[in-house]
């Protein structure tokens, strides 16, 4: 009996380690979700938004990006939505003044990330 325990000891540590990583992990990152960030806050003039105008911005986006010719719909996923959004909020001012200047400017930009993340 004494023998049996510091193994079930060590599965049930493993097991709530997995757990937590698996409910924590930052989801995929999905270029649609980027599109979309780009899409809403062109539409929303450029200027700096808040998180809430720009989520909805993600959800018209994808929403009217499955509404057309899509052949492959994307399913509109909150957390990816929040995920887009916090990457445009933690791009520099340089970066958003760049990725403002065109579509294919702000999904590059997108893509790449925030180049200085002192720097909002």
């Amino acid at each position: 009996m004494k023998r049996s325990l510091p193994s079930i000891v060590i599965i049930v540590v493993v097991i709530i380690g997995v757990a937590v990583w698996w409910f924590n992990r930052t989801p995929d990152h999905k270029p649609d979700y980027d599109a979309a960030t780009c899409a809403a806050v062109a539409q929303l003039g450029n200027k700096p938004v808040n998180d809430n105008d720009l989520l909805e911005g993600i959800k018209a986006s994808i929403s009217n990006q499955n509404s057309s010719y899509a052949v492959n719909p994307v399913e509109f996923d909150q957390d990816l939505a929040e995920a887009s959004a916090k990457r445009y909020q933690s791009l520099s001012t340089q970066q958003k003044t760049f990725a403002g200047e065109s579509l294919e400017n702000c999904r590059k930009t997108m893509a790449t990330g925030a180049a200085d993340k002192t720097n909002q």
